[in-house]
């Protein structure tokens, strides 16, 4: 029969934190629902934990080995499920009220996506939810930054009774649910069998009392929904997709706490001259045969104004001329990215007799 220690890979004189840490490691790596678990090395943990999770079972096991925990348990080899406080498994006692229990909640929150019932779940006052919405901008205001304004729906403090929930100047009284605790038991079905649990007040939501009158205008909940226009800094360089945060400008909470934020998705429009990639811009330059085989100066458009080029003699059509420090803020590091402009060399559609009669010469001279 295995070393519980040996299960969950920790020493002796490990810590009750370290068994727990252990644990959760293990019964993450050997989940049977994941990808690669191994029912058996889970059900091992299982055991494991129950017993080195638990100080009086912890002590008999030293003292007297597998013993002096049941005479050697298997684990609830009888498979999960059955209520009234314990699961019996070939000899082995599943005991959930009380030693390991809160280890064994925390970690099934963790395997499972915190989905007991909510009884990590905060009093509602805690914190108002997070906002989602969306902006469409130009190119320069992604480059450079902007404040724009926006219209939202949110959940705001009811002005009429200042995010109380009462009708002003009246009573509260305390939740009969839950004696002014705030809290109750709950009882939740797991694969570990039956946990029992403190979670938030159902009636109160956590407050312990509850408004002998609500409020006429917001009906107790401290809250009331509302449209509100108001400016928004557009951070310099954000790029098409990205998300930036506005703090506290989510669904105020219930009774007085603290806000949520408000996340702004940006949508960059389509440029009529610039593609972006990355910290520098991107644009095509078309220009006359002439141009390319004499070189030339010409006038460009940037973000900043313009500037000239120079177009080197002989230049081929397709290559890249870089205008540094001319493209976007690099947010992390100092100065700007670069214009990246490809040439592209005009062919032209229409001649005169004059210009066919000059081309027939260079022809003939092999251009």
């Amino acid at each position: 029969m295995k070393d519980y220690y040996d299960i969950l890979g920790v020493s002796k004189g490990a810590s009750d934190e370290e068994i727990k840490k252990a644990y959760r490691k293990t019964a993450h790596k050997h989940h049977p629902d994941k990808k690669g678990g191994d029912e058996k090395k889970f059900k091992e943990a299982n055991e494991a934990y129950q017993v080195l999770g638990d100080k009086q079972k912890r002590a008999q096991y030293d003292q007297f080995g597998h013993a002096g925990v049941g005479g050697g348990a298997t684990g609830g080899q009888g498979g999960f499920g059955g209520f009234g406080g314990g699961q019996q498994g070939g000899g082995f006692q599943w005991d959930f009220s009380g030693g390991g229990a809160e280890g064994f909640a925390d970690i099934f929150e963790d395997l499972f996506g915190g989905g007991m019932g909510g009884q990590r779940e905060k009093r509602r006052s805690d914190r108002g939810a997070d906002l989602k919405t969306s902006i469409t901008i130009e190119l320069e205001d992604s480059v450079f930054g902007n404040s724009k304004e926006i219209n939202i729906e949110r959940m705001v403090h009811c002005d009429h009774c200042k995010a109380k929930g009462s009708e002003p100047n009246t009573e509260v009284v305390k939740c009969s649910s839950c004696g002014g605790k705030g809290t109750q038991e709950k009882f939740f079905k797991t694969i570990f069998g039956v946990m029992k649990q403190q979670g938030v007040c159902d009636t109160c939501l956590g407050e312990g009392h509850i408004p002998k009158e609500k409020c006429k205008v917001c009906h107790g909940d401290g809250v009331v929904r509302k449209h509100e226009t108001f400016n928004i800094k557009i951070p310099v360089g954000i790029d098409n997709g990205e998300v930036f945060k506005i703090t506290g400008k989510g669904n105020d909470a219930p009774r007085g706490g603290a806000s949520g934020n408000l996340f702004v998705t940006t949508f960059v429009k389509p440029h009529k001259i610039f593609k972006r990639a990355g910290d520098d811009l991107k644009m095509d330059l078309p220009v006359n045969f002439t141009q390319v085989v004499f070189g030339d100066k010409i006038n460009v458009e940037t973000l900043d104004g313009k500037v000239k080029l120079k177009i080197p003699q002989g230049i081929q059509s397709g290559k890249v001329i870089k205008i540094s420090g001319k493209g976007v803020p690099k947010r992390h590091g100092f100065g700007r990215g670069d214009i990246l402009v490809t040439v592209k060399v005009l062919t032209p559609e229409k001649l005169t007799r004059e210009q066919k009669k000059l081309l027939e010469e260079l022809k003939k001279e092999g251009l």
